[in-house]
């Protein structure tokens, strides 16, 4: 029988109606460092005490007068984004959540991305978005024992092995009421962030990472050993290749495969004498805005230093401008959507907002580059397998060539329309910076496989046994390919067109590649 506390706190059960007396609760604040900052707890009534914690981490707080459960929570945006003033949490919060708690004794409970990750795996089993959406909800909400046995099981399957490379071999470890400080050792090697609701704007989940900004999941738990090794590379490398971009370029998990985006395979095309390694930091459905507002920059710029490159691969989702889109225009509009410049190459963006300006929000990059002395290299879009009517190309008697699809044109929806690909060639001249443009050289790729395409973007046999997860897939099979995102050959092609085009471009070193290397990949 599972214990009645949440997180394994197992003490003596306090009914909710209960006063306590003389109780209170204690721990630390660690996010690959200790956090001082504001802690705040509300009770099963909505009654707040707020405290603070030191220096150490370390805060402590008499909630004689609550009533469990208790969210303990601080707002001192953990995670670099921006806050919204409307919301409690907005991607900004670390949390804990308490059922019960030990009568007229000190509790010990921490808050990190651990116990936030179980916070968030809580709220979503009683239909809440994640830990954030627990804060902000203030209303009540079930917890038995199936979803507590649920959300025990997947940290454990996540993290157990992990905890026993670090010397923690007690299963029931708790993170919220452990004060083990090995575990400093595991919150060392992660990196964590929030999910985003395309539909409704909302953060959601926790998601967290390894040193190589891959997911933490039930087909890739945590490895101590692996992801020690692994920041030590980031530090210690000569260089860092850094990636900033969406889903055509991102990590993704073993059980979408064959889905791979070219960032994940591109560390395979890195001459092994340079002692470069690649930080893929591209992320799913965000744009060259959301990509910093949502704090993805923020993850990877601490590893960022002198003499590093930083490749700026942005366009597909800083096109969702159209706010007359009846399932999420005006959410797209809000989060996602830059401007591109005018027929003039002169920016575009409504009054006061320069952050919409797609030229600006890459040259928020590009200063970044500048003033840790790093070579960037700005990127346009890779292409769509669609043709100049945005339809797929070469199917069903369509004759028409893969075509540039990266620009939005005078219509209802639109507040400035433009070429995305011309804004892009325009920034990196006004700034002198190298270019590559990804766009036609994926478009001259396109055309030269029109037959065989399919073996490259993602069009999966949906009875295939070997990718079992495309069975109750509609989108990425035959039927309805895919003509955005790649499967493993064809991000290992834009890859190689990537290094290729690295390797021969004037302002860029010679021996960052290895033409050998990839001379033989498909």
């Amino acid at each position: 029988m599972i214990k009645k506390t949440f997180f394994g706190l197992l003490l003596i059960t306090t009914s909710i109606s209960q006063v306590l007396a003389s109780t209170e609760i204690q721990g630390y604040i660690y996010v690959n460092k200790p956090i001082s900052s504001s802690v705040i707890i509300r009770d099963a009534n909505n009654k707040i005490l707020q405290t603070t914690s030191n220096k150490a981490g370390f805060y402590q707080q008499d909630v004689s007068n609550l009533t469990p459960p208790l969210i303990v929570f601080t707002n001192e945006n953990s995670l670099a984004r921006k806050a919204d003033d409307n919301l409690i949490c907005s991607g900004n919060c670390l949390v804990s959540y308490v059922h019960s708690l030990q009568k007229d004794r000190k509790n010990t409970v921490n808050i990190n991305p651990l116990t936030d990750f179980l916070a968030s795996e809580l709220a979503k089993k009683v239909n809440l978005l994640g830990s954030e959406d627990l804060v902000n909800n203030q209303s009540s909400f079930p917890i038995d024992d199936t979803a507590l046995s649920s959300t025990y099981n997947k940290f454990n399957l996540l993290f157990d092995k992990a905890l026993h490379q670090i010397g923690i071999e007690d299963k029931s470890f708790d993170p919220i009421t452990n004060i083990n400080q090995d575990i400093t050792k595991l919150l060392d090697v992660l990196l964590f962030n929030r999910g985003y609701s395309s539909a409704t704007g909302k953060v959601t989940e926790t998601i967290l990472f390894d040193m190589r900004l891959v997911p933490i999941s039930q087909d890739a738990p945590l490895d101590y050993y692996q992801a020690a090794k692994q920041k030590e590379k980031n530090i210690n490398a000569k260089k860092r290749i850094f990636i900033l971009g969406d889903s055509t370029a991102s990590n993704y998990d073993k059980k979408v495969y064959p889905r791979m985006g070219w960032g994940q395979v591109f560390d395979q095309y890195i001459d092994d004498k340079t002692d470069t390694i690649v930080i893929n930091g591209a992320q799913s459905g965000r744009s060259s805005r959301s990509f910093k507002t949502e704090g993805w920059f923020d993850l990877i710029k601490p590893f960022m230093k002198n003499g590093d490159y930083m490749i700026i691969a942005f366009g597909h989702n800083d096109e969702k401008c159209d706010s007359s889109n009846p399932k999420r225009g005006k959410v797209d509009v809000a989060n996602l959507c830059t401007y591109p410049n005018d027929a003039n190459n002169q920016k575009q963006y409504p009054s006061n907002q320069e952050n919409m300006s797609f030229q600006a929000s890459l040259e928020s990059y590009l200063a970044v580059a500048k003033e840790l002395d790093m070579t960037p290299i700005l990127m346009t879009p890779v292409t769509r397998y669609k043709d100049k009517n945005n339809k797929i190309a070469y199917q069903d008697q369509n004759k028409n060539p893969v075509s540039h699809l990266h620009y939005t044109t005078n219509k209802s929806g639109f507040a400035y329309w433009g070429d995305y690909s011309s804004t892009i060639k325009h920034t990196a001249k006004v700034n002198q910076v190298a270019l590559i443009d990804l766009e036609s050289l994926s478009i001259d790729f396109a055309n030269q496989h029109k037959d065989d395409w399919q073996s490259y973007w993602l069009v999966v046999d949906p009875n295939d046994p070997n990718y079992p997860y495309y069975k109750t897939q509609s989108s990425g099979v035959i039927g309805n390919p895919d003509a955005t995102h790649f499967q493993e050959k064809g991000a290992h092609a834009i890859a190689k067109i990537i290094a290729t085009a690295i390797s021969n471009h004037p302002q860029l070193k010679q021996n960052l590649v290895d033409v050998k290397k990839f001379i033989n990949k498909n």
